[in-house]
């Protein structure tokens, strides 16, 4: 009898320590790292239009569903965009949203939202003009925002004012009914434990064999190659997209400047173009099967199309280049393995490319 007690008496004390050390590690981990994590269906709820936003609950995330520290008040800047807005890897003082006000030392409101592409920016582009800034910019990122995500022809049809072309793909995508979110998405987005266990076991069951080595740095060659597939102007379904986003960004320009606020689009290159810009200027040899070309050749078609359509805009990969190269000299990570989102450094570029657009904006308008 006294054994039975004495074991169930160890059993709960072994709970209790247990749950005791899980605790303090939670608690270290979320002190520690930039928790809560954000990631690809990690802290979000749905929307009927956008088809979902971040989940406000989390004490980064607005009433409204984005990462502001409040919904409400005055903002000089607004900026729209995907992850790299949002601010993947970062805590919400490291996104570029934020240190752009840091820099600029105005209010800026985040409407980032990993995910987003081209066909939720009018909508938030309209949401913007709901916080009457002065200025508002477009985070546009070439290597996704074309092909991933396709909504179907009736939310299309649904965008105010546009008329945009159905993209030929067999399988429209869905993320953007996305709802249901898992349970292990619910539990990453929630514990810091299980959200550090998933990434060392990613780290560990990941094989050097899917990865190429470009001077030390690891890139997932299907990253590699699903940019190139997201990039191809010769593919029917990109060539269809790009015409889109230039029906998409001269409608936010047009919509803006009747209402006195200024455009502009920042274009944030992607870790495999940067990675390949660093390789050739410093003489490294590319591996076989890694090149970038086709999000080289779209942000080119880009920059063409924007200076003759007097859109503002800057390229951020010499800003985001030239940190990535500061931080390999000083042994510092940039890019997480198997991740195409920085650190704090390099959404610190981002935030220097913005903030030089902003202000050759304010001086143009100023003439």
């Amino acid at each position: 009898m006294n054994a039975g007690k004495s074991g169930r008496k160890n059993i709960l004390l072994l709970g209790i320590s247990i749950l005791f050390s899980l605790v303090v590690l939670e608690i270290g981990l979320r002190s520690f790292t930039p928790f809560p994590i954000h990631g690809e269906m990690a802290n979000r709820v749905a929307h009927p239009v956008l088809g979902y936003t971040l989940d406000p609950s989390d004490k980064e995330i607005d009433a409204d569903g984005f990462r502001n520290p409040a919904a409400d008040g005055r903002y000089d800047i607004v900026v729209i965009g995907d992850s790299h807005a949002q601010g993947f890897n970062v805590r919400s003082g490291e996104s570029f949203p934020h240190q752009l006000a840091d820099m600029l030392e105005v209010a800026v409101y985040n409407f980032g939202v990993g995910g987003y592409n081209i066909y939720q920016y009018p909508y938030l582009a309209e949401l913007a003009r709901e916080k009457s800034p002065s200025l508002v910019l477009l985070a546009l990122l070439p290597s996704n925002d074309l092909l991933r995500n396709i909504p179907d022809s009736e939310y299309l049809a649904g965008i105010p004012g546009l008329e945009l072309e159905v993209v030929p793909v067999k399988i429209v995508k869905d993320r953007l009914e996305q709802s249901d979110i898992s349970l292990g998405d619910r539990l990453k987005s929630n514990f810091a434990v299980v959200s550090a266990g998933s990434y060392l076991n990613n780290k560990r069951t990941s094989n050097n064999a899917s990865y190429y080595d470009v001077g030390g740095q690891a890139v997932q060659k299907k990253r590699v190659a699903s940019h190139q597939q997201y990039t191809d102007l010769s593919d029917p379904a990109i060539a269809t997209s790009f015409r889109n986003s230039l029906a998409v960004i001269n409608y936010i320009n047009d919509t803006l400047n009747q209402g006195g606020i200024k455009f502009g689009v920042v274009i944030i290159p992607s870790k495999e173009l940067v990675l390949q810009e660093w390789a050739q200027a410093i003489n490294i040899p590319l591996p076989d099967g890694f090149h970038v070309a086709n999000e080289a050749a779209l942000i080119d078609a880009w920059r063409k199309y924007f200076a003759s359509s007097e859109i503002n805009f800057i390229d951020a990969t010499p800003f985001v280049l030239e940190a990535f190269q500061a931080d390999t000299a000083s042994a510092r990570i940039f890019y997480p393995r198997g991740d195409g989102h920085p650190f704090a450094s390099g959404y610190q570029s981002y935030a220097r490319a913005a903030a030089t657009l902003a202000r050759e904006i304010d001086e143009k308008s100023s003439r």
